[in-house]
């Protein structure tokens, strides 16, 4: 179920290390003070969503607040988004796929899902990656996310929210996918088994149960590897480095962004940072 497993991963973005934790703390290499890092699910149903005090105390005692990308976006910044979010030249889901694997899906979202048709025929002009995002979002119902929550607390405590890429950057490195490889995020969607499995990891902090089931899953699309993850997490090393000498800063990014030898917590401590896991 490659492609059931990757959808989730979309959303969790899991990760492997030694020790189970989300957060972690960042010192050394000459730092005047410590600054954290926690791992993310983007999305969860509403009603598990909690905040743990170690990360809301982590929060508090830094100065600036860093996403993947900073939230608030201009009016001709979200029109460009979202005009990055459907097919080129006025095409449709039905260009890419089979005709039985097209009439399955839109049997699935008429019957299944309750959408009307004309809600259908509207959002098959989006990208693979954005048509399973509203179809898993919709399955799970009333949600919170971290990044949401955290986007609120900023604006609470009156702490800078800065943004560690650009929201069209992560757009771009989304459509080094080929629409017919992210097809193969849409195999089947009444099947939640896995994500249900994934964000039970995650609630657990089940490190190593995570990556042995997401690393054995995406081996068929490297290029989703390398370029959503590893290089990202590259860039986004100078820019952790510069803040964190400036001043403490609270780093939130999807979890599966951290572990591995590609992974962010790994590229700091090579470059001589203290990165320590935090219990309580």
């Amino acid at each position: 179920m490659l492609a059931r497993t990757i959808l989730s991963l979309l959303f969790l973005l899991v990760f492997s290390q030694s020790n189970a934790q989300l957060l972690y703390k960042i010192n050394g290499k000459g730092l005047n003070q410590d600054s954290y890092i926690f791992g993310t699910i983007h999305t969860m149903p509403k009603e598990d969503f909690d905040m743990p005090n170690k990360v809301m105390n982590a929060l508090k005692s830094c100065e600036t607040i860093a996403l993947e990308i900073q939230l608030d976006m201009s009016l001709s910044e979200k029109i460009e988004l979202a005009k990055m979010t459907l097919i080129p030249n006025g095409e449709t889901l039905k260009n890419y796929m089979s005709d039985s694997s097209y009439t399955k899906l839109k049997k699935y979202c008429m019957d299944s899902m309750q959408w009307k048709e004309s809600k259908f025929e509207q959002y098959i002009h989006m990208k693979p990656f954005f048509f399973s995002s509203v179809v898993l979002q919709e399955k799970i119902g009333k949600q919170k996310s971290f990044e949401m929550e955290f986007d609120k607390l900023a604006k609470k405590y009156k702490k800078p929210l800065i943004g560690l890429e650009t929201v069209m950057y992560q757009m771009e490195t989304i459509d080094r996918i080929s629409i017919q490889d992210q097809l193969q995020f849409m195999d089947d969607f009444s099947n939640m088994a896995e994500f249900d499995v994934l964000f039970k990891l995650y609630e657990q902090e089940d490190i190593n149960g995570l990556y042995q089931m997401i690393s054995s899953e995406t081996e068929m699309l490297p290029e989703f590897n390398h370029w959503f993850l590893d290089v990202r997490n590259a860039n986004w090393i100078p820019v952790i480095e510069k803040q964190i000498n400036k001043e403490a800063t609270f780093i939130a990014v999807g979890a599966g962004h951290l572990g591995g030898t590609n992974g962010v917590l790994e590229l700091l401590r090579k470059q001589g940072y203290t990165v320590t896991g935090i219990n309580d």
